[in-house]
């Protein structure tokens, strides 16, 4: 019996194979698809977050201008900017600005109506927050306290940090010198330019929670500037940050009713500051401005020192932040922005 020979198509494949690998490139187009869509989508997402932030950021510098130009305008009161008042000129009572529209020196928040929707802008005297300037030891131990370190770690930190700034190499009890620091390190042997240098000193980065983002410093204290403590000129937002509970802030708040009224750090709950203070003092001439939308997602930090014995430079910008976090937007959230005041301006 003659077998016959199976014929075999031209291609050698057989037909069996064709329809899963048509499958399995469509199955890999799909993918490469779907890969494709899910990077642009990503890509475009961050762009607009991208031009969202531009365009934040050209917003929070018109809020910034407009209170620049009050501040270099406008005569100061004991704790607001008199927007359209006059000054006193009787110089028992202090020559303090009277009358007009007040704006707060203590961070309270107005509505700015900028190109790209409402901007928060909040005016801070570096007065009201804790001084690093000349001795920085008993301040920041009080702040170091008051953020719920022992007595005992604030005063080894406070020594870190007072070693940290002086020119000798004599280290304090608790403190660290040049041999303490790791390689690479060496202590500052200069005054601090602002707070957020405070977290260079050995230690301040891994144990103060404010060092997690040495720029949230600039927020609570500050340094290189011109000014001294005021117990009276304490924003919400420090006490918030400093306070045990609701409760304590809402005595301490209760305390600063009136803002020109003697109120000291004491008053309010911080010990070991009443040395160190002087509630006479007006605000300035050193600010903190504080821009945000109303959602405090992240805030632009500005602190603006006054120069004004100089005509041809008014003031200087000492540092600008941006600064995000749940911290951020916790002390900054605004939820009903059309309720707040508009910033007052000239004509």
């Amino acid at each position: 019996m003659t077998g016959r020979r199976t014929r075999r198509h031209a291609g050698g494949t057989r037909r069996g194979y064709v329809f899963p690998l048509a499958l399995w490139t469509i199955a890999i187009i799909a993918v490469l698809l779907g890969a494709a869509y899910t990077a642009m989508s990503v890509a475009n997402a961050t762009l607009a977050r991208l031009q969202d932030r531009d365009a934040a950021l050209d917003d929070f510098a018109l809020a910034e201008h407009t209170l620049v130009t009050l501040l270099l305008t406008e005569p100061m009161g004991l704790s607001q900017l008199r927007v359209g008042g006059t000054l006193n000129p009787d110089p028992i009572s202090g020559g303090f600005g009277e009358g007009g529209e007040p704006v707060s020196t203590t961070g309270d928040p107005y509505r700015v109506d900028a190109p790209g929707g409402p901007v928060v802008v909040r005016l801070v005297g570096v007065n009201g927050l804790i001084s690093f300037n000349d001795d920085p030891g008993p301040a920041a131990e009080a702040l170091l306290q008051a953020l719920g370190m022992s007595r005992a770690d604030a005063e080894r930190l406070a020594a870190r940090l007072e070693d940290y700034i002086d020119e000798d190499d004599q280290r304090r009890l608790g403190g660290a010198e040049a041999a303490e620091y790791p390689e690479g390190r060496t202590p500052r042997n200069a005054p601090l330019a602002t707070a957020a240098d405070a977290c260079g000193a050995l230690g301040w980065d891994e144990e103060v929670s404010l060092c997690a983002d040495p720029r949230l410093m600039d927020l609570y204290a500050f340094a290189g500037a011109p000014g001294v403590m005021s117990g009276r000129l304490a924003p919400q937002y420090l006490l918030h940050r400093l306070l045990d509970d609701e409760t304590a802030v809402e005595r301490a708040m209760d305390a600063l009713e009136n803002r020109n009224a003697l109120v000291r750090f004491s008053d309010l709950g911080i010990e070991g500051l009443d040395t160190l203070e002087d509630n006479s003092a007006l605000p300035g001439p050193s600010f903190l401005i504080v821009t945000h939308r109303p959602d405090a997602r992240y805030v632009q930090l500005t602190r603006i020192d006054l120069t004004l014995a100089s005509l041809y430079k008014p003031y200087d910008i000492a540092f600008t932040h941006i600064v995000g976090g749940s911290e951020i937007e916790g002390a900054f959230h605004v939820e009903e922005v059309g309720e707040l005041a508009r910033l007052p301006q000239t004509d």
